[in-house]
């Protein structure tokens, strides 16, 4: 950061006095020659410096979208793949891209990127994680998108850079909690404001971000009429994520693989999405024995006893 004038000035005054010879050439005046040609060399040097911190801004963001290789630089360029779209070299033979842009075609709306280290490899392996859709509502891109995806990524690729690109389901959230209420309206109005209140809360998740157990337990406590929220470990309760691998298949949760396989992970504090988001079952498919959050929150009225 530039120094301002005044303490340019005031150094260079202080310098200039330990090489005056001549006593009475010391003048405390501005106005004096000697003073007038240290505040113009000062003035100088503040534009100098000033010009200076102007271009290292610019060259902090030229360096930022530099085209190297970076992690940074393939989650920005996997926002930018057009659907459908083919790459030409520009006429320099140094970058492809596409002949027009198209934001209709863009349909990779949130990427994250991670490196893990692969066994065969001395350098790490770069995993982009991607979803379509909007906050809230993200999906898995399905597969014959994913391969355009894998295919533009690795003809934009540096030579030597191992890299993937994957998308999975959503986490299932299943917080399956006693949820105490004021009983001054009926339960399905509860649950539904519960279910918007989780609805906000996974809209405002960061995607790949952490998400912890105790803010999924303020914001159903921030639903209208309810009271209060407890975990009966004694029944088993808490948080609990379902997961999908990379091949779209659920990831077991048993040790023991001779056993029977189940998918619910109980989450102690906190986890990262596998897919960079969570969402609510669909109660279809291979995700019909999961439960919906209606189905998995327990409704309690304060001050009554639960039924037996």
């Amino acid at each position: 950061m530039s120094r301002t004038l005044t303490e340019i000035y005031s150094q260079a005054k202080e310098k200039r006095d330990e090489y005056l010879e001549l006593t009475e050439f010391h003048n405390s005046s501005k106005m004096s020659v000697l003073d007038a040609f240290t505040w113009v060399s000062s003035a100088c040097i503040w534009v100098f410096e000033n010009i200076l911190d102007v271009f290292k801004i610019d060259l902090a963001k030229d360096l930022q979208y530099r085209i190297n290789g970076t992690a940074s630089y393939y989650a920005n360029a996997l926002l930018k793949y057009q659907s459908g779209d083919s790459l030409i070299m520009n006429e320099d033979g140094t970058q492809f891209s596409y002949p027009s842009e198209d934001q209709s075609k863009r349909i990779v709306t949130k990427v994250s990127c991670s490196e893990e280290q692969e066994d065969g490899f001395y350098d790490k392996k770069l995993i982009l994680k991607i979803a379509t859709g909007q906050p809230g509502a993200y999906e898995r891109i399905d597969d014959a998108e994913l391969l355009s995806i894998q295919a533009y990524l690795n003809q934009i690729s540096f030579a030597g850079t191992h890299a993937e690109v994957v998308s999975r389901n959503g986490d299932i959230l299943i917080p399956r909690l006693t949820v105490y209420y004021d009983g001054a309206v009926a339960p399905e109005e509860v649950y539904s404001n519960i279910e918007n209140s989780l609805n906000e809360f996974v809209q405002n998740i960061p995607f790949d971000g952490v998400v912890y157990v105790q803010k999924i337990i303020d914001a159903i406590q921030k639903a209208e009429h309810v009271v209060d929220v407890y975990i009966d470990q004694e029944n088993s309760q808490g948080i609990f994520v379902v997961q999908y691998d990379s091949d779209n298949n659920l990831i077991n949760q048993n040790p023991d693989t001779s056993g029977d396989p189940y998918y619910e992970m109980p989450v102690t504090r906190s986890f990262v999405p596998n897919a960079g988001f969570v969402k609510q079952s669909s109660g279809s498919g291979v995700e019909a024995d999961f439960q919906k959050w209606s189905e998995s929150i327990t409704l309690q009225i304060e001050g009554q006893e639960e039924s037996e």
